[in-house]
């Protein structure tokens, strides 16, 4: 076989194989059961935000809009009716995902409020589809 052949056989291989790897896991960025601190009927904080695993995140919020991958850090994007909410997640000392930073951007550009923005992409989130 050609060589040349041979390697696009094996790189289709290693693509169709990681089309099928299971959805990511994340560790509790807090070392416990962080649910607790994100109950469903506790209101969603700027502050209470820090800290939070990503699978915890989705659970009260639904998928992100947007999410962006790089080695070591991810940032997830929430849209609001006129903001948009920015989570950015960095491993902690374990390797353990947690959120560490929280923003909120107008959608005309510029700084929105954190508070604000939460709650109306929590709203949208949490309005019945139809």
């Amino acid at each position: 076989m050609r060589p040349d052949l041979r390697l696009c056989l094996v790189l289709g291989g290693v693509l169709l194989l990681a089309g099928c790897q299971t959805p990511r896991q994340y560790p509790d960025a807090r070392g416990g059961d962080a649910m607790a601190s994100l109950p469903p009927q506790q209101k969603l904080t700027p502050d209470g935000l820090v800290g939070v695993a990503p699978d915890l995140l989705e659970r009260r919020l639904g998928q992100p809009d947007f999410r962006r991958t790089e080695p070591g850090s991810e940032i997830w994007q929430y849209g609001g009716s006129g903001c948009s909410l920015f989570v950015y997640f960095y491993p902690d000392d374990q390797g353990r995902m947690g959120s560490t930073y929280i923003d909120a951007r107008r959608r005309q550009g510029g700084s929105a409020d954190k508070q604000a923005c939460i709650d109306d992409v929590a709203a949208r989130r949490s309005a019945p589809m139809s």
